[in-house]
């Protein structure tokens, strides 16, 4: 379906170990960056370098040993963290994001990120009002009693999530991003966050994908309090555009990078299809469906006895995706919780 370019990284991957610091042209550099205590266990960051312009793309989650690594990394590319200039994130998740301010502030360097993205961080700025909100919203989906707190984020994520929202250029599709010759432009991909971008580099036939596209891994895609209503249809529309840049070669933000963005934009279509008709097949299986119990109903690719904290309220919100585009395409009438929002016909119906 794809082939893979990123050979050492494939291979780290399979070994679970970390890939090395790669030059993967004149002036990029891919660097991993440590995601304790996650499965995807690091973030591959690229570094842009062309003349006086340093933009590190995808910096990483925010903890000691990752800025360490990255900063050893920026010294060895010959720059130093001080030699930063700009910092871009993708997307608002931490694993992205999180560390971009640290840099920025240390280089006195710029933070750009999505427009929509801030706007999500900033709903959390009342963090009572916010955790309350979340606590709602879990009982509305049927999760048990004794779960509802296994699934709330922790009481000093909120502060977190708010300080990120700090950035300084706040970027839309289509806008343009210059790194001395090197002329970038940003694509709306929303889906796995509303304001998620993707960087193509048109004259090097590259694009940094995020967490969009993958080259093996389903991103989550998550219904969430104050977010995009069916995040599911944006995702596949997403993936329609996006698909425009096959033959470039992807660099992803974990796993290996790869090229062939339409068969795997096919792929993941038709996988969101099948998952749908699962969703289906679950929801029609019970008289008061929730979306707790559909989500034990379905299939995980650790099982569901698996599936606890951060990685339950993931697999929820990702459950409550797919049951909004089925209730907004009419197919099912939905379960309580789901926000309201305009019926659609389904998109990605037919080849790419």
């Amino acid at each position: 379906m794809v082939e893979i370019t990123g050979m050492l990284q494939r291979q780290a991957w399979i070994e679970k170990k970390f890939p090395p610091l790669e030059q993967l042209d004149v002036g990029l550099w891919s660097v991993p960056v440590v995601f304790p205590a996650n499965p995807m266990r690091y973030t591959l960051c690229y570094v842009m370098l062309d003349g006086a312009d340093v933009l590190v793309v995808d910096p990483g989650f925010d903890s000691d040993e990752g800025y360490a690594q990255l900063t050893a990394a920026l010294e060895q590319i010959g720059v130093g963290a001080t030699g930063v200039t700009g910092v871009f994130a993708t997307h608002h998740h931490v694993d992205h994001l999180g560390m971009a301010r640290r840099l920025a502030d240390a280089a006195g360097a710029w933070v750009g990120l999505g427009r929509a993205d801030r706007d999500v961080l900033l709903t959390y700025g009342d963090a009572g009002a916010a955790r309350e909100a979340d606590r709602l919203l879990h009982s509305a989906w049927g999760v048990p009693a004794q779960r509802r707190a296994e699934v709330e984020l922790p009481a000093g994520a909120y502060g977190r999530i708010l300080r990120a929202a700090g950035v300084d250029h706040l970027f839309e599709g289509g806008d343009s991003l210059r790194v001395g010759a090197r002329l970038l432009r940003a694509e709306a991909t929303p889906g796995h966050t509303p304001g998620h971008l993707m960087l193509w580099d048109e004259a090097a036939a590259l694009v940094f994908s995020g967490d969009h596209v993958l080259p093996r891994i389903t991103p989550n895609v998550s219904l969430a309090p104050g977010e995009d209503p069916d995040p599911l249809r944006s995702y596949i529309g997403s993936l329609e555009r996006t698909a425009a840049a096959d033959g470039y070669e992807v660099l992803p933000a974990h796993e290996y990078r790869f090229r062939g963005l339409r068969p795997r934009a096919d792929a993941l279509v038709a996988h969101t299809r099948q998952r749908l008709d699962e969703v289906l097949a679950a929801l029609q299986a019970e008289a008061a469906p929730s979306v707790y119990s559909v989500a034990r109903g379905i299939s995980w690719s650790r099982g569901w006895d698996s599936l606890g904290g951060f990685q339950l309220r993931m697999a929820l919100s990702e459950t409550a995706a797919h049951i909004q585009y089925l209730a907004t395409s009419g197919v099912h009438e939905g379960v309580p919780g789901l926000p309201a929002a305009p019926s659609a016909e389904p998109v990605g119906s037919g080849r790419l």
